[in-house]
């Protein structure tokens, strides 16, 4: 008997299809999205095991490697027991991928934050910047809203639709589930933060590791759509000290698609980090450029549709060949 996820692919490719396409057009509103509730568990979760900050580097990291756990194996456990009780398995396999694919709640909050720099409201864009954006962003400017904006688009893009369709097709819905959660925990306690360096150091490494197939996507599509010579290009001539080589190709993709500057210096509330420079001899990105980065990253998520067609149509047609 083969796996659900299997299922959905063998027999139903278009279900499979109308998850993704759902997933894209008609999302779930944020404040109903399950999500967000774990987005809040996982918040307070995080304050009630890492509550005292003189305790010892070695203590806080245990504390957050077995909060992994205590986050994640309910809700697992939860779901693959709904699933052994359903009638429906591959619905409710479609059902889970549309709920793990929300990216559209990101969107629509940069797509706000670039009307506020196109009408120059600076105030508001900073207000609207701080809730997609885990940086200190009072005193950054338009130009550099409009590339934390573009960074945090590109690499969200990366992390939740790339990297959730990657793990599902590799190895079904509970991999790509968990590296979901996984993802938002890493959020929720970012080691970026001070006061989680040491608790979030475990779901940080990781997440991070389990999101490089996301980031090398994300350089293949924009190599293969946008720009492919200068995008090899700007990779090879970078110098990886703060990104990882994924993160890094992704970035350098980016800028070469938009021709802008990425990287640089960033401010996490009072502790500054230097970050890699990409795309040095580039202009710096305005809400123009992020306009650009929105446009494109629409048509990169319709490219992969396509591609997710093709690659399940032939799926498809090669598995009842095999039966004939």
């Amino acid at each position: 008997m083969s796996e659900p996820w299997l299922e959905l692919l063998l027999q139903s490719p278009l279900l499979l299809l109308l998850a993704v396409l759902m997933a894209y057009l008609l999302p779930l509103p944020e404040s109903y999205h399950p999500l967000t509730f774990f987005r809040f568990f996982a918040q307070r979760l995080g304050q009630k095991v890492n509550p005292d900050h003189d305790r010892s580097p070695q203590q806080k990291r245990l504390s957050g490697g077995l909060a992994i756990l205590v986050a994640i194996l309910p809700w697992l456990f939860i779901l693959m027991a709904f699933m052994h009780l359903s009638a429906l398995p591959t619905v409710f396999e479609a059902i889970l991928l549309y709920l793990l694919l929300d990216i559209s709640s990101k969107q629509q909050r940069i797509q706000k934050l670039q009307r506020a720099l196109q009408q120059q409201q600076l105030s508001l864009s900073r207000d609207l910047a701080s809730m997609s954006l885990l940086r200190q962003t009072r005193t950054l400017s338009a130009l550099g809203l409009s590339k934390a904006a573009i960074e945090s688009l590109w690499l969200n893009f990366s992390q939740i639709w790339l990297t959730t369709l990657f793990w599902f097709l590799v190895a079904g819905i509970w991999p790509a589930l968990m590296v979901r959660l996984l993802a938002i925990l890493q959020q929720e306690w970012s080691p970026k933060l001070q006061h989680n360096r040491d608790f979030g150091a475990v779901v940080a490494w990781l997440s991070n590791w389990l999101q490089k197939p996301g980031y090398w996507l994300c350089f293949m599509l924009i190599c293969i759509r946008l720009r492919c010579r200068l995008s090899i290009q700007r990779y090879r001539q970078r110098t990886a000290i703060y990104f990882d080589r994924a993160q890094m190709a992704c970035l350098c993709a980016v800028s070469a698609s938009l021709r802008c500057r990425l990287g640089g210096p960033v401010l996490y509330n009072t502790h500054k980090k230097q970050r890699d420079k990409i795309g040095q001899n580039d202009a710096e990105p305005d809400h123009l450029t992020l306009q650009k980065a929105l446009n494109q990253l629409k048509q990169l998520i319709w490219f992969s549709m396509v591609l997710l067609l093709a690659y399940a149509l032939l799926w498809w047609a090669v598995q009842l060949n095999l039966t004939w």
